[in-house]
């Protein structure tokens, strides 16, 4: 749906007003300032308003809030409630006489609830573009889940009345059920669930979470001109390989300082061993779980290569793989490197992560996913930005709302580099899904020689651009 400008209605201004100011008392407290793909929860519901035009709203808060460094506020407006204990309600009819005390007051209000950061701009565009209805003052939308926020009210003698009608903690919901004669329902797509409890945060970001996986498969599935393989890895296998007695990589001694030589580590997704392998240097077994063909063959390969009898290789797809190792837990601590980003239920991902471990879950993700080197290719080639997957801080927002307390180390890691040109061109045929002497195909190879560099590190070989390093996290957990 595409998001209306105000200014398709003449004479018709609209302002917000952000009810912030509650104690999120079910959450734990400052629920606000919990964070969902890095931003606080407040800070994606005042991004969705400014969106859809509205950049000036009123943010109804608490006194102390804590709120003021955290967000970008653009042209809000502050107003504190200063005894915010009793109720919505208060921090309603507060923002309602702010707005219609300003030198040219709005023709209606949009009452938005600031603990619902799934709120999309084109449900915010959809209500301020209904047209104005003396009849019918109020717009509310109707998603099929029966949330109903935001609403939009036209303000007015009658308006204002209504308004100081509302008491308690429930706001407007009680006067909407109470005067149907006087509201307008839409039809809004998706849904806009509120933060409440901290389970209701995990389930906001698993679905965030979700929706983005499914946006970056339906894109590939609409752009791409090659088939899917039926082994994803089984071209590009090799270059997953690793010497497990390799010094100077940072993040893998980051890992290894989480290991003590009796334990037993389930790395999952363990590709070709590129962990695995320095691992069982150092530890009693590795549990080596790989749902690709080309990869199990790999790491069996490495197992004989590197005389690494204590690496047991499972094959099969996580979290399905448990039935393999019960009974559970299966180890003393379970690792992720740069897995997951792609995985549409995180949630049993992570929670078997937890179940197969007795001390510790420990993960290596970078900051931007794994394919956003290809991202600039995708862009230049198909015309459209990639769907970005979820990464780092995707990840610690959700350890954090689950509880469990990441604990994160950032380094860097040098930029990739690539022996030949040919090498270059194959890894980003298959990140756009171009097909070999295709229009497209054109097109990346132009992106290609342009942005080609000789690398700057001692190894030498090519890098894409700048060649900057990748910022990787290793999190460590208790499960």
């Amino acid at each position: 749906m595409r998001v209306p400008e105000v200014a398709e209605l003449p004479g018709h201004t609209v302002r917000a007003i952000v009810l912030a100011a509650g104690a999120g008392s079910r959450f734990g407290g400052r629920k606000l300032e919990a964070r969902i793909a890095g931003k606080p929860v407040l800070q994606h519901v005042l991004d969705a308003l400014a969106s859809a035009g509205l950049d000036d709203p009123i943010v109804v808060l608490a006194p102390d809030s804590g709120l003021e460094p955290l967000i970008t506020w653009r042209g809000a407006e502050r107003v504190v409630n200063p005894d915010p204990s009793r109720g919505m309600s208060s921090s309603l009819q507060l923002g309602w006489a702010t707005a219609l005390a300003a030198d040219a007051p709005p023709d209606a209000v949009l009452i938005v609830l600031g603990d619902q950061p799934r709120l999309g701009p084109e449900v915010v565009g959809a209500l301020i573009g209904t047209p104005p209805d003396p009849d019918r003052p109020i717009v509310a939308p109707w998603f099929r889940s029966g949330a109903r926020n935001p609403v939009r009210i036209e303000t007015g003698p009658a308006a204002t009345t209504f308004i100081q009608a509302a008491t308690g903690d429930r706001g407007l919901g009680p006067l909407l059920d109470a005067n149907p004669d006087v509201v307008r329902w839409i039809d809004v797509p998706g849904d806009n669930p509120g933060v409440d409890e901290r389970s209701d945060l995990v389930a906001v970001i698993e679905a965030d979470w979700a929706d983005r996986v499914r946006r970056n498969r339906e894109q590939v599935e609409r752009l791409r001109e090659t088939p899917e393989d039926a082994d994803h890895y089984g071209p590009v296998a090799g270059l997953f390989r690793d010497d497990p007695r390799r010094t100077g990589d940072d993040i893998l001694e980051a890992v290894l300082r989480h290991a003590l030589p009796g334990d037993t580590w389930l790395d999952v997704g363990a590709g070709a061993g590129r962990y695995a392998f320095p691992l069982a240097l150092a530890v009693r077994e590795v549990i080596a779980v790989e749902p690709s063909v080309a990869m199990v063959e790999a790491l069996q390969d490495g197992v004989r290569e590197h005389k690494c009898n204590n690496v047991r290789v499972v094959a099969g797809r996580w979290p399905e793989a448990t039935a393999a190792l019960v009974p559970l837990p299966c180890a003393d601590v379970s690792f992720i490197a740069n897995v997951g980003h792609d995985t549409e239920l995180i949630g049993p991902f992570l929670y078997g992560l937890d179940f197969a471990a007795r001390r510790a879950c420990v993960a290596v993700m970078q900051e931007q996913p794994p394919a956003s080197v290809a991202a600039p290719f995708f862009e230049a080639v198909h015309d459209e930005a990639r769907v970005p997957l979820p990464a780092l801080p995707d990840f610690v927002d959700l350890l954090a709302a689950r509880g469990s307390h990441p604990e994160v180390e950032i380094l860097d890691r040098p930029a990739r580099a690539w022996r030949t040109r040919d090498e270059v061109l194959t890894f980003l045929r298959r990140q756009t899904w171009v097909a070999p002497g295709s229009a497209a195909d054109l097109r990346l190879q132009a992106a290609l020689d342009a942005r080609l560099t000789p690398s700057s590190g001692e190894a030498g070989g090519l890098t894409l651009g700048a060649g900057k390093p990748t910022r990787v996290g290793v999190v460590r957990w208790t499960p």
